[in-house]
């Protein structure tokens, strides 16, 4: 009778035992999707601030220059 007993407690720690160590795998799985995430988010600014430098970089040259861009550079399209 005992050993019935504790062979049943002995399966729900080990059952709990395993629910935990699946718990703790799911955690850092979703820890390691949310790095990613935050990376992707990262490039995707650094892209963005390098555009905006880019913009204003033409907008100050334009601004300075105003005649050194010509309308018609060979590449515009036709009406």
């Amino acid at each position: 009778m005992i050993y019935a007993i504790l062979t049943i407690i002995s399966g729900l720690f080990q059952a709990a035992g395993k629910l935990f160590d699946w718990l703790y795998a799911k955690k850092l799985v979703d820890a390691g999707k949310t790095e990613q995430q935050v990376a992707d988010l990262k490039a995707q600014i650094d892209a963005a601030h390098i555009a905006l430098k880019a913009r204003l970089a033409v907008e100050r040259e334009r601004e300075l220059n105003p005649n050194g861009v010509h309308d018609d550079d060979g590449f515009k399209r036709p009406d």
